[in-house]
């Protein structure tokens, strides 16, 4: 099979990049924040030929988001190997990149999904505890 082949082909669940694509529509014509420059972008930089390896670039990110998306998706089975960059400390961009066992792209949403989660779980203990706080104070 030729390399052209290859990169036309796509991935059944390159659903992931696509949706990133719509979202990215949607928030070009928000009314609310039109600042194309400040909005969070993600792009796919390279898909290894058998889908298990991917860098990624989000763009308006940092360390904040790069470390503790790393640090989870190394904690799931399917990931070999897992890292991010700030390639620059002017450029607004962090790149990731990721190989498992399975579509490295999926990992990286998956990763996403638990960081989010995470994050849920972190405010909710907040809100309790604040709220177990103020009844103290009564």
């Amino acid at each position: 099979m030729s390399r052209s082949s290859l990169s036309e082909q796509r991935h059944p669940r390159d659903g992931f990049v696509l949706y990133q694509e719509y979202i990215q529509r949607l928030n070009e014509g928000d009314e609310v924040d039109t600042s194309a420059e400040q909005k969070v972008r993600v792009e796919l930089q390279h898909l290894g030929e058998t889908s298990s390896t991917a860098t990624m670039t989000f763009w308006h990110e940092d360390h904040t988001v790069g470390n503790p998306l790393r640090h989870v998706m190394m904690q799931r089975p399917e990931v070999v190997s897992a890292g991010y960059s700030i390639p620059h400390p002017l450029e607004p961009k962090m790149m990731v990149h990721v190989q498992a066992d399975d579509y490295a792209v999926d990992v990286v949403a998956k990763g996403l999904l638990r960081l989010a989660e995470i994050c849920d779980d972190t405010l909710k203990s907040f809100e309790s505890a604040l709220q177990l706080a103020q009844v103290a104070e009564e």
